[in-house]
């Protein structure tokens, strides 16, 4: 009895264990997908503003960087750790709309308008714009490793501040903008 107990426990943990793994895998294939095509850009600085041009799920174009701070939240819409900070940065939005502009970029290159549509309302219907990177070129150029990670990107290029596989709420990403935003 006992013995079977055990052996339904490793079981147990060593399917835990690699469903982890899997979706690390497949995570880390996400974010590195495009890397074969895309060239790797040097850090952006005010001497080298290497703008990319980039398209909404909505329609709209988007310029990064802007002529204002932009906050670049990496996500995917099928991570699910990754929707309270998306419902943190609508709540926040509005507070900060002088200051920044707000963009989420999902790095899943064959996520459809539909699936971003299906995480945006999960996320209370942000008003700020989702991109997906489909070549990789914005997850490459600001070096962005891991999901729920955040970038704020001054107009002149440079990274004013970053927060790598961070998820955060409103407190902790309003305490985060407050130290990062001139």
């Amino acid at each position: 009895m006992t013995t079977t107990r055990n052996h339904r426990r490793i079981f147990t943990i060593t399917a835990v264990v690699a469903a982890a793994a899997l979706i690390l895998v497949l995570a880390l294939t996400a974010l590195n997908r495009g890397s074969e095509t895309a060239p790797a850009a040097g850090p952006a600085g005010a001497n080298n503003v290497d703008r990319i041009e980039i398209t909404s799920v909505d329609g709209k174009a988007l310029t990064v960087p802007s002529t204002r701070p932009t906050v670049l939240y990496f996500m995917a819409s099928w991570c699910y750790t990754c929707v309270p900070q998306a419902e943190a940065m609508k709540e926040l939005e509005q507070e900060y709309a002088d200051k920044a502009d707000f963009v989420a970029v999902d790095v899943t290159p064959e996520n459809t308008k539909t699936q971003v549509d299906q995480f945006r309302e999960m996320a209370g219907t942000p008003g700020y714009p989702f991109v997906v990177d489909r070549t990789g070129e914005l997850t490459q150029k600001y070096a962005v490793t891991s999901l729920d990670s955040t970038v704020v990107i001054a107009p002149d290029g440079d990274i004013l501040g970053r927060a790598d596989s961070r998820p955060m709420k409103a407190d902790a990403l309003k305490e985060f903008l407050d130290t990062t935003l001139p």
